[in-house]
């Protein structure tokens, strides 16, 4: 009975420790609160110059877009939720892609270098995934536990920089064209931009909404880039959690999307559906072994702990070739 109470003790402290670390957020994100807040310090030299010779009305028009731009990300940095990351995701490197563009204003090479490396400083950070993990945390409810899943490999490198092009077109294209006294065509990018602007937000808001969630319960898989609704996976139910072996089985579900870095696996007592997408088709599959890969793999591995799951490598069979005897 004494250790058993001790026990339940040492769990309820760790899971003190863990919420008070969801609470108050990585340092990461700290640095990332105190960046932004420093901005209009650093870019407030280049802003200054470009809006030199402008009319008042546009000066002023630019202005207080600049001002919103910084207010929408400073209130990201601070909200944690899927939105505020996809927020801060976005106008983060839009600070370096604005300073790039001010040199056809004229603004000092300078001031051009010292802005666009604070807004990739900003833009590194964002990309972290401790920042992502407490972001997509924030919308938890209750007991919850939400753990971010790392970018499906197939889009790092095309699809998430053409959804990110669109929504700064949107974003920065209308000051530009104001900027050169083309009043006409800056109405007309304003009306285009709203509509770029919610293809890329749609895209890049969606890969920020797959996650693990952690329920008393169980766990539950939140991926609708793959899966036609969340399933949930029993405690009951988990033989195992733990780092998943390279080598491929007839009854893996691969759900990691061929995402990069370390991926994981549950395997079950008894086999789990699920609707798994395949381009515009969804399968029915049923399974008992699922590999996914999170941002935090250490991280979902210590809170399956903390839940009582059983932490280790799968015990599963190899794949056979197909028409083997």
């Amino acid at each position: 009975m004494v250790a058993a109470r001790s026990y339940t003790d040492l769990m309820s402290v760790a899971k003190s420790l863990v919420r008070r670390g969801q609470a108050t957020g990585p340092w990461e994100l700290w640095l990332v609160r105190i960046l932004w807040l420093g901005l209009p310090l650093v870019a407030g030299s280049a802003v200054t110059q470009l809006l030199d010779g402008a009319d008042r009305p546009t000066a002023l028009i630019v202005e207080v877009g600049a001002w919103t731009f910084w207010f929408v990300g400073l209130l990201a940095t601070l909200v944690p939720h899927p939105v505020s990351l996809t927020i801060l995701r976005i106008l983060s490197p839009t600070v370096a892609g604005v300073a790039v563009l001010s040199l056809l204003a004229s603004v000092e090479l300078s001031t051009v270098g010292l802005v666009a490396a604070y807004g990739l400083v900003v833009s590194v950070l964002a990309l972290l995934p401790p920042v992502g993990d407490i972001m997509v945390n924030g919308s938890a409810y209750g007991s919850e536990r939400r753990m971010a899943l790392r970018t499906p490999g197939p889009t790092l490198f095309g699809p998430l920089q053409l959804a990110w092009l669109a929504v700064f077109i949107g974003v920065t294209g209308w000051a530009v064209a104001l900027l050169a006294d083309m009043a006409i065509l800056a109405v007309a990018l304003g009306v285009i931009g709203i509509g770029l602007v919610w293809i890329g937000w749609r895209v890049l808001y969606q890969l920020a909404r797959r996650w693990v969630v952690f329920v008393p319960a169980g766990f539950v898989l939140h991926d609708l880039m793959q899966l036609r609704d969340p399933v949930l996976i029993p405690r009951t139910s988990v033989a195992s959690l733990g780092p998943s072996p390279v080598d491929e089985a007839d009854n893996l579900l691969d759900l990691s999307a061929a995402a990069l870095g370390l991926a994981l696996e549950v395997e079950t007592r008894h086999p789990i559906g699920f609707d798994h997408r395949r381009g515009s088709d969804v399968e029915t599959v049923e399974t008992t072994n699922i590999r996914f890969t999170p941002t935090l793999p250490g991280g979902v591995l210590t809170e399956g702990r903390i839940r009582g799951l059983r932490i280790g490598e799968p015990e599963r069979q190899p794949a056979t070739a197909e028409g083997s005897g």
